[in-house]
């Protein structure tokens, strides 16, 4: 496997959607970047799992290609919102499909990667996912989630307001947040997009995604980043929020202090 094959494969389609207008292609290299990054999200906690041989290749390509159906979302619909567009997810699977891909995977191993590429955004995952299929849907989600903290978090420390196709077209209030997701979070269970109204809606809904984390490598990129302290230095002070930082610590301090 060449992996700056399949590195060059994604950035030229992602340019391909390229065109010369700056909404467009503002939105276009973000996810280029973001896909970038999250690669490196995956390949840091592959080694930290100890995960290799085959497994670990594959991994590395569910991470890379996770988000190749954001480009043609956007140019299509203009949103990375799915509910108002397409399943990014099920997109990917779509494009994996009609792209001319590098050699160095057999049939069913592209098999396996558009299935993790499909089932990375997926609310939640099957626990009934066995061999490579659950490390390289748990790496991509994984991955993808250490990225999206710092992505959200830099877009809501802009002054003004932010870019709103990032935050899905969610409501900018300096305190407001909606009981409905907090409940969820608090109580273990997922929280739908749908459920979200406001920005500090989906720095909760982030905060709820520490808690379905697979690796403890995962949980360490993020608090070496200060990305945890960062998302809870942007909501309210008050006893709500105080014991959804102490919860989500507490879970954190377990997850990285466990053998793998």
């Amino acid at each position: 496997m060449s992996l700056s094959d399949h590195i060059l494969m994604v950035r030229e389609f992602a340019e391909g959607h390229l065109v010369g207008e700056n909404r467009n292609d503002y939105h276009i290299r973000l996810k280029l970047d973001h896909s970038m990054r999250v690669l490196d999200n995956g390949l840091a906690i592959i080694e930290g799992e100890g995960i290799n041989g085959r497994t670990a290749q594959l991994a590395t390509m569910a991470a890379l290609y996770h988000d190749i159906g954001r480009f043609p979302q956007f140019a299509r619909y203009g949103t990375f919102k799915d509910a108002e567009s397409i399943n990014h997810g099920r997109m990917g699977v779509l494009t994996l499909r009609s792209l001319d891909l590098p050699d160095g995977f057999t049939e069913h191993e592209w098999r396996l990667i558009r299935a993790a590429v499909g089932l990375h955004n997926a609310k939640t995952v099957n626990p009934g996912l066995k061999g490579p299929l659950s490390s390289m849907v748990n790496v991509a989600r994984d991955a993808d989630k250490v990225d999206i903290f710092g992505v959200i978090l830099d877009h809501l420390s802009q002054p003004g307001t932010p870019d709103r196709v990032v935050i899905l077209q969610l409501e900018k209030h300096p305190t407001r947040y909606s009981r409905a997701v907090l409940d969820a979070v608090m109580s273990g269970g997922s929280c739908d997009y749908s459920m979200l109204r406001y920005d500090k809606d989906f720095l909760i809904l982030m905060a709820g995604w520490l808690f379905s984390l697979a690796y403890g490598t995962s949980a360490r990129l993020l608090l070496d980043r200060g990305l945890v302290e960062r998302t809870f230095g942007m909501l309210p002070k008050n006893d709500e929020i105080t014991d959804l930082k102490e919860k989500v610590l507490t879970h954190l301090q377990a997850a990285t202090s466990a053998r793998h």
